[in-house]
């Protein structure tokens, strides 16, 4: 039975070849749309899956509660590790995280490696076996060393790795170590990756912070048993918290923090593994926003809804043309539900033709798609059963959707109404017109938010900074030797384009190694708890990035005793609450400062957040890792690639490339212009696809009028007199689309600037250009048959069948 209606299916969609097409043109390209942003939203979410503790790992966070709001640290002091293991109740393992890019060399051969230095337990918390050694003992000895497959091959071709003695480069001191096993390949879903693994006593400053609460420079993974409970956890976390953090939480008191509901003025939260990835307090977060997979969701479920609509106003709209053949049908005893039954088919079968097409469409276009958005999506992604019982969950219930309605609406028309002739589109137009009206909600609304972030983008790049970002290019030297910076200096000094040359322990806005990051100190000053970020830099840093000094001077070689000096922002001093904030004595973490300078604030963190109090340092013992070098020449992408070509000579295995500082504070709201870019594509295919409906439409109901329009040019009605009539209801239902958009865009855009501190505002004129922009598509949709059905021959129109 199903294989006749699938042959009277067939021949039916030969014979309407424009309605066939259109609907699987719309429906091909919403498939193919909303399964790569399905597949986006499925990557996103499948991180850490593999990871068989995921449920009971967690990377610890620490919230104080301070008189200006919540304030968040993600690292915690070296001790935190041991007194975890032997006095919280159910952890099993714990593991600190630590290291980075470090030189490694064996024989002649000799690279950077992602080096991250753990703890013995780290192979047991996590889920990344080995294809030689033994998981329990890899990490045993402190000289021990884990390679990854690629780093292996790397480092020693073909020859088998255990058992070789490599060095690795850790405070410009090479140390020999034992490659004691080769892991798996690191899957691409995995929040935390690695090169090579040691043991965490061989961070380069371990000797300073063993022992030392008062340094939190790590991120603490803990594992707790199946059997432990979240209560229990919670509970001793409290306790450690109030025992050993004492003194920060008497200070916290006396900044006048006010304690929650259980009295805690600092509590320690926890993340969970399979969290991580989209976890804004986490230190493995991309920055991805937690709503952005919920977002490509909703995304493919409107343009999906949007294709729908366009199936099912076509299907009811053409059903009104096949009046004959239904009248024919039931006349000759077809039931209900065998009418529809074959219109489902026929629904069914376009749509299956238009899944096949969507899925060669998104194959072609995958490769683009993730050079646009960058994503790093395959269809491997498929080889999980249970997407891909989703997917086809989907489309069966697409085709219930775009193929039901209408084979039950037409299914129950009245058959004596059909012998008449009396079918018209105005039956059930109510339907259909808030349908339309839907579509153009979601396309009005998609246009607003893409115009809106667009011009908030605009807003942050066109925002001064506070420091020169045009002809500064950052270098990172990827734990270079102060020799190699030295020797940098050197050759760069006799560089015509060379202006001036600094150093900075972090990075301003995010160069193209995808670092970020902050150190936030907090000390006592005059009885008062004192919160500043601190930045590690060299002589010449005010000098290069051209800040502006208000009171004092730079760095400079000339006092020896500099590096006891500092220089702080216009919003620290404010905190300090001195009139003359010159040579005010900061003691923090056993150091003692004198303040040199005071520059003016510039915004060295992201727009979307306010100036903080700023400490600049210079320190003999901290590394730096980023050079900044100023220059003036007309040919910028030249005298950078001449820069780094003199840091390669020097430093032959530098693999981050520079970048202007312009470029890293763009990069600082990557997601923002992704966002930017989706929203657009979808508005895009949203108008497009409602347009192509809207289009159908016009032509089925122009083709019903055409008496009346025949009547009315024979009583000397005008050929824009009939087209505005024609066109007049389509763009009504357009404009209630518009202005039902309207509070909805304006709403979620509010709430999505008040994540910037500084921001662009909301302009009514943004929501009026919308309105313009969807009438004029519309206009130029529907006045294209109207004008043609308004020059046709009223002879022909009014001629009798």
């Amino acid at each position: 039975m199903f294989t006749s209606y699938l042959r009277i299916a067939w021949r039916n969609l030969w014979k309407q070849k424009v309605f066939a097409t259109v609907n699987m043109a719309g429906m091909s390209v919403a498939i193919c749309v909303a399964l790569l942003l399905s597949l986006t939203a499925y990557h996103e979410w499948s991180y850490d899956n593999f990871q068989e503790n995921r449920n009971n790992v967690y990377q610890l966070y620490r919230q104080d509660i301070t008189a200006k709001g919540v304030r968040v640290s993600k690292s915690f002091s070296e001790p935190m590790a041991d007194v975890l293991k032997k006095e919280l109740p159910g952890v099993k393992h714990v593991s600190r995280i630590g290291g980075g890019e470090m030189p490694v060399r064996y024989k002649n051969k000799n690279i950077y490696l992602d080096v991250e230095m753990v703890d013995a337990d780290f192979l047991q918390m996590f889920s990344f076996p080995l294809q030689k050694g033994n998981p329990h003992t890899a990490l045993d000895k402190l000289d021990q060393l884990v390679l990854t497959p690629q780093s292996a091959q790397s480092l020693f071709n073909q020859e088998d790795p255990v058992g070789k003695t490599v060095e690795v480069s850790i405070n410009d001191r090479w140390k020999p170590f034992v490659v004691s096993a080769v892991s798996d390949k690191i899957p691409d879903n995995s929040t935390i990756s690695y090169e090579a693994l040691a043991r965490f006593e061989n961070v380069e400053d371990y000797h300073e912070i063993k022992g030392d609460w008062h340094f939190s420079t790590y991120p603490v993974m803990v594992e707790m048993e199946p059997s432990a409970k979240a209560a229990v956890l919670n509970k001793g976390l409290i306790t450690i918290a109030n025992k050993y953090m004492a003194d920060l939480i008497k200070d916290l008191k006396t900044m006048g923090g006010t304690p929650d509901e259980e009295g805690q003025l600092l509590r320690i939260q926890t993340i969970a593994l399979k969290d991580l990835h989209l976890s804004p307090n986490s230190t493995f977060s991309t920055g991805l926003n937690p709503l952005y997979p919920w977002m490509m969701l909703l995304l493919a479920c409107l343009i999906i809804g949007i294709a729908c609509i366009n199936f099912i106003n076509l299907s009811v709209a053409r059903s009104f043309t096949r009046g004959g053949e239904i009248g024919l049908r039931k006349a000759l005893g077809a039931m209900d539900r065998q009418l529809m039954m074959q219109f489902w088919t026929e629904a069914f079968l376009l749509c299956f033709i238009s899944l096949l097409v969507s899925m060669v469409l998104a194959a072609i276009l995958l490769p683009y798609y993730n050079a646009t958005f960058r994503h790093d999506l395959s269809f491997r992604l498929l080889e999980n059963g249970w997407l891909v019982l989703a997917i086809a969950s989907g489309f069966f219930l697409v085709t219930l959707l775009a193929g039901g309605y209408p084979a039950w609406k037409i299914a129950r028309v009245n058959i004596i109404q059909v012998l008449k002739g009396k079918l018209s589109l105005t039956k059930g137009g109510g339907v259909r017109n808030g349908l339309i009206v839907f579509q153009f909600v979601v396309a009005a609304l998609l246009i607003s938010c893409t115009a809106i972030i667009w011009q908030q983008l605009n807003f942050i790049r066109a925002a001064p900074l506070g420091y020169n970002t045009t002809q500064v290019i950052s270098i990172p030297i990827d734990n270079a030797s102060q020799q190699a910076l030295v020797a940098m200096r050197n050759r760069l000094a006799s560089e015509p384009a060379v202006e001036s040359v600094t150093g900075s322990m972090l990075n301003l806005g995010m160069g193209k190694d995808g670092s970020s990051g902050n150190w936030v100190l907090g000390f006592d000053y005059k009885g008062n708890q004192v919160s500043s970020q601190n930045i590690v830099v060299d002589y010449d840093y005010v000098k290069t990035l051209d800040l502006k000094m208000v009171t004092g001077r730079d760095f400079s070689r000339q006092y020896g005793a500099d590096t006891t000096g500092v220089i702080i922002n216009e919003q620290m001093a404010k905190q300090l609450g001195e009139k003359d904030p010159l040579n005010i004595i900061l003691n923090t973490n056993g150091r003692t400062f004198h303040v040199i300078g005071v520059v003016k604030d510039y915004h060295f963190e992201s727009l979307r957040n306010k100036i903080s109090p700023l400490m600049l340092t210079m320190s003999a013992t901290v590394r730096l890792n980023y050079l900044f070098v100023k220059v003036n020449t007309n040919h910028p992408v030249a005298t950078m690639d001449k820069i780094y070509g003199i840091w390669k000579e020097i430093n032959p295995l530098a693999k981050n490339d520079p970048s202007f500082l312009d470029e890293n504070a763009d990069r600082l709201y990557r997601q923002e212009a992704r966002f930017s870019k989706i929203f657009m594509s979808g508005a895009i295919l949203a108008i497009v696809i409602s347009c192509m409906g809207l289009f159908a439409i016009a032509v089925l109901v122009i083709a019903q009028r055409r008496k009346e329009i025949g009547i009315r040019k024979v009583l000397g009605a005008s050929v824009s007199g009939i087209v505005l009539l024609l066109s007049r209801d389509f763009l009504k239902l357009v404009l209630i689309g518009v202005f039902l958009a309207t509070p909805i865009a304006w709403y979620g855009m509010q709430r999505w600037l008040s994540s910037f501190a500084f921001h662009t505002e909301i302009h009514w004129w943004i929501f009026a250009l919308v309105g313009v922009v969807a009438v004029v598509i519309a206009l130029i949709t529907t006045s294209l048959q109207a004008i043609r059905a308004a020059l046709a021959n009223p002879v022909k129109s009014l001629k009798i069948d």
